[in-house]
């Protein structure tokens, strides 16, 4: 009987595609955990984001007598007649940069109108945090809507905190486990969530973490994204838990944490 012929040290073509076939075995077991931890890493990155832009915004309130700084909801803020220039929201600074302004160009700041570095770097928040990453999630790589202020963030504030009108409150007004900003959606119902520095709860929050797509103006899936407190901390909100948070009545004589409006009726709801 002639024997198997393999040279010394080698492997024969089945050991071969054992090993191979072992291999293909701990990767298919492996890759769902490293994907969990790709996922969490970058939910924690997002979470850190928010905190650090709060982290700001309390410090500003403390050098400001506890007044939150303005919105940007609809631009700049403006006091009256003779305020040329109005008060640089937390996002940016630029008065002729109003929720009207769209434009769907790549980034290219040398022809930009109202969307340039120095807009940016003018808002009230940009002076404590001097870093442009904590703005933006980690999967937020690309935009995906015409909105102006994609370019910069991926999280809003809360417009019922200002009722949805660029008005002003002090931070005390407020629960602390109130929601100032979120992770908001790109798109919801054919809206663009990013056209000024606000945002309504309804504007949902980004599918990015895991979201299946839009239904009945709902994202579905098991995912969520981050929201940040009043009292300076953040969280991860699943989808289905910030669903029922919407259904919630806010303000001072409510239990909800999305319509916070110390003044308006169900807190803006």
């Amino acid at each position: 009987m002639q024997k198997s012929i393999r040279s010394k040290g080698g492997f024969t073509l089945v050991e071969l595609l054992v090993v191979i076939g072992i291999i293909a075995l701990l990767i298919s077991i492996l890759m769902p955990a490293l994907r969990r931890v790709r996922d969490q890493a970058n939910r924690i990155n997002c979470m850190s984001n928010m905190h650090s832009l709060m982290q700001a915004l309390i410090m500003y309130t403390s050098e400001n007598k506890l007044w939150l700084p303005p919105s940007n909801w609809g631009g700049n803020y403006f006091n009256g007649a003779g305020d040329a220039k109005g008060t640089a929201g937390w996002l940016y600074d630029d008065p002729m940069w109003g929720s009207w302004t769209m434009d769907g160009r790549e980034p290219d700041w040398s022809h930009l109108q109202g969307g340039g570095p120095s807009n940016y770097n003018g808002g009230q928040l940009y002076r404590y945090l001097k870093n442009r990453e904590v703005y933006k999630c980690p999967l937020h790589t690309t935009r995906e809507t015409v909105g102006m202020t994609e370019r910069f963030t991926s999280y809003l504030m809360n417009g019922s905190a200002c009722d949805f009108n660029n008005k002003m409150y002090k931070i005390s007004k407020f629960k602390v486990m109130d929601i100032l900003f979120w992770e908001t959606g790109e798109v919801n119902a054919g809206a663009v969530a990013f056209n000024d520095g606000c945002s309504f709860p309804t504007e949902w929050l980004s599918a990015r973490h895991g979201g299946l797509g839009m239904k009945n103006g709902r994202i579905t899936g098991n995912g969520g994204a981050s929201v940040a407190c009043i009292d300076g901390h953040a969280e991860w909100f699943a989808f289905k838990e910030y669903e029922r948070e919407l259904l919630r009545d806010g303000g001072q004589a409510g239990d909800g944490r999305l319509y916070i409006s110390p003044t308006l009726p169900r807190g803006g709801r």
